[in-house]
């Protein structure tokens, strides 16, 4: 039985924070995690709160709108575009059919930030999962979402399963991955003591991490509001047609809780926020135009490139 070693197991947000996918005690917080407002990059300010901007657009918005960009979805995906796209200056709208972000399948992955070494070699995923993975320290140092970089270990129980850790040790290499290394016995249960105690080795990638999915998007979505982009939740779409004039109009059915939509009548205004004397309807359609030489559509994970 391989001896027990104590460990320490820190945690995002007690005594400290992962920032940059390192760990920061809480007494070196200031000036790192915490930034200091005097080192800031002299951005404008704003009379107005850009999120108040993004949520009270939201009453004046009418069916001839012009965004240059409509995003659907406002997963991790959704919100990592509309992010990139808040460095533009374009008008750019997301819109998510739940009543939050990261409502969808970005609430119930994983998290993992893989090396790339288990994809297969000329794959799509081959040619982006490193270098999206050395992007991270980066963009959590900007957005404080608490990234980890713990490392991964596909450990090995058998010869037999040693010649699987030295094909994904190979196939990382094609890869590109960096810093891979098989690890022997001694070391891996000095890493991590919980193991089997049959394991006889391990594929070592130390540039593996994780994150708090819900978290990531949050700092994104808040990021991307903070540069301009509107955000509207509640609004699922519901058609995308091409209009004559070229531009893609975009039909949305905006909903509410029940409860808020009984208030809302009580008050004599309707859900969005006008006055009212008949609030009978729980949603409302919108129709929306893009007029962009590349309309981006994000619907359900995947991105949809539309030429005019």
């Amino acid at each position: 039985m391989p001896p027990k070693f104590d460990r320490k197991l820190n945690q995002h947000g007690v005594k400290g924070a992962y920032y940059g996918g390192e760990w920061v005690d809480l007494e070196d917080c200031a000036g790192t995690f915490q930034p200091d407002s005097s080192k800031c990059s002299g951005c404008p300010t704003r009379a107005t709160c850009p999120r108040s901007q993004s949520r009270n657009a939201s009453t004046t918005t009418n069916k001839d709108t012009v965004y240059d960009v409509i995003i659907i979805g406002a997963g991790c995906i959704g919100t990592s575009i509309a992010r990139e796209l808040s460095r533009y200056d374009l008008k750019t709208l997301l819109v998510e059919s739940a009543d939050d972000v990261s409502q969808g399948a970005t609430k119930g992955n994983s998290g993992i930030v893989h090396a790339g070494y288990d994809d297969k070699p000329g794959s799509v995923r081959a040619k982006f999962c490193w270098p999206g993975n050395q992007m991270f320290p980066q963009l959590d140092r900007e957005l404080r979402f608490g990234y980890q970089k713990n490392g991964s270990l596909v450990v090995a129980t058998s010869s037999k399963e040693l010649e699987v850790l030295d094909e994904l040790m190979e196939r990382g290499k094609i890869n590109g991955v960096k810093n891979l290394r098989i690890i022997q016995k001694e070391e891996l249960f000095q890493m991590e003591n919980a193991l089997n105690p049959d394991c006889i080795a391990a594929l070592y990638a130390p540039d593996a991490g994780n994150v708090i999915p819900y978290e990531f998007a949050i700092a994104l979505a808040e990021n991307a509001v903070d540069n301009g982009v509107e955000l509207r939740i509640r609004r699922e779409v519901t058609a995308i047609t091409k209009g004559k004039d070229g531009c893609f109009e975009v039909d949305m059915r905006r909903w509410e809780p029940q409860d808020y939509v009984d208030v809302r009548k009580k008050m004599g205004k309707s859900i969005d926020g006008t006055e009212s004397k008949e609030i009978s309807l729980l949603s409302l359609v919108m129709r929306l135009c893009v007029s962009f030489p590349a309309s981006i559509v994000v619907m359900e994970g995947l991105v949809r490139f539309g030429l005019l």
